[in-house]
């Protein structure tokens, strides 16, 4: 009798963990600038930063940050609306953004996908701090 109750005293836990599991990145509370930001934490040289219309993508907001002489681009999709939830599941299922039919890679992390990675010289330490980015 013993190992059923030890059983369900661990399916709950077992559950949270799954719940946790799924949850690693929860960046739902930061701006695409505040990336910006944690570029420069983590030693990278940020030349410029601005504003990006989120509209071609239907995120909420973007910003470019030129990083050695490239810009990238990252833009933020709110992961409690319902709608954002999809599309962002959508491009990371994908892992592209069309831009007039034509695909660009991008690395998506919690509420945010970042593009234009490929070309710059400075790429890994940028996937760096996007694993940072929580």
């Amino acid at each position: 009798m013993s190992g059923k109750s030890d059983l369900r005293q661990a399916l709950p836990l077992a559950a949270l963990l799954v719940l946790l599991a799924g949850c690693a990145v929860n960046n739902n509370f930061l701006r695409p600038e505040d990336f910006a930001d944690r570029l420069r934490r983590d030693g990278v040289t940020v030349e410029s930063v601005r504003e990006l219309p989120p509209q071609p993508f239907r995120a909420t907001s973007g910003s470019a940050i030129k990083i050695a002489g490239s810009e990238i681009g990252v833009y933020k999709f709110d992961k409690t609306s319902r709608v954002q939830q999809k599309r962002l599941d959508g491009i990371e299922k994908e892992k592209k953004l069309y831009i007039n039919g034509l695909p660009y890679p991008v690395v998506v992390s919690g509420s945010f996908v970042f593009m234009g990675l490929e070309k710059n010289t400075e790429k890994h330490r940028i996937i760096e701090s996007i694993r940072k980015f929580k």
